[in-house]
């Protein structure tokens, strides 16, 4: 069992010192050492000058001006001074502290184009958008194409996006690529709906009528995809409607997409 020698605190230097060294220890700390009225420490008496002029004088932050002692300069430059730069997580150049958040803001709303589905996506939503971005279950449909290899079960390609999914699967996935292409129609066809309010006050009767003047004279025509001029009539191959070339366009993926999802529900 180790004895416990009784000790005293040293006021100078505040150190625990045995008792019985106490006296001679004492003695020494208040002949060589003082306490630097600033901060508290024991320091030696010829050394204080100095240590105040280095440690305690206050000096200005080069960034905002603000005095400082030059003990704390570096801490305050490094985690406080609302001046120090910081990096943007968004476009990775160096703004102010204080600028900071007003600069994410603007510099997090601008679009960045996802390369998977093929929309415009603003950089601070990209984290949540990369989990439930509809094409980044393409990985998932490779790895079901490349079980179905390895199997003697018939596979069925899609008869929208083309590829290949075991016969059992097809079904699911021919759903969810025909209602993501009906949602891209759509989204496309009132775009060009804005830019062409002439098209969208024309009848349908103008048009079928228009049609039948002219569909003898263009029967040999490329087909309702090869750009041309915008008075040029065609039809649905699918519900046989009269529209020009530019309208057709958008109208018959749409309406392929209708006859396919009303197939499948019969």
């Amino acid at each position: 069992m180790e004895n416990t020698e009784p000790t005293r605190t040293c006021e100078t230097c505040h150190k625990e010192v045995a008792e019985a060294n106490f006296p001679l220890h004492e003695t020494h700390c208040k002949r060589f050492l003082s306490v630097c009225p600033d901060c508290d420490e024991a320091v030696p008496k010829d050394q204080l000058s100095q240590h105040r002029e280095e440690q305690h004088t206050k000096v200005k932050c080069s960034k905002c001006n603000k005095k400082i002692e030059r003990c704390h300069l570096e801490d305050h430059e490094a985690e406080e001074c609302p001046e120090r730069l910081q990096m943007c997580t968004f476009c990775e150049l160096e703004v102010p502290w204080k600028q900071l958040e007003e600069h994410s803001v603007v510099c997090g709303s601008r679009t960045e184009l996802c390369k998977d589905c093929g929309r415009y996506v603003k950089l601070s939503d990209q984290s949540e958008h990369s989990s439930t971005c509809s094409a980044a279950n393409k990985e998932d449909s490779t790895q079901t194409l490349s079980s179905a290899l390895n199997t003697t079960e018939n596979t069925v390609s899609c008869r929208n996006c083309g590829r290949s999914f075991l016969e059992k699967e097809i079904d699911r996935h021919e759903l969810r690529c025909y209602q993501e292409l009906y949602e891209e129609v759509d989204t496309k066809e009132e775009k060009w709906q804005d830019e062409d309010d002439l098209f969208k006050q024309q009848s349908q009767d103008q048009l079928r009528s228009a049609y039948k003047a002219t569909s003898q004279s263009h029967a040999g025509r490329q087909g309702p995809w090869v750009s041309g001029d915008q008075d040029q009539i065609s039809t649905c191959p699918h519900c046989h409607l009269a529209l020009p070339l530019p309208t057709l366009k958008w109208h018959e993926a749409k309406c392929r997409v209708n006859v396919v999802l009303k197939a499948r529900e019969g």
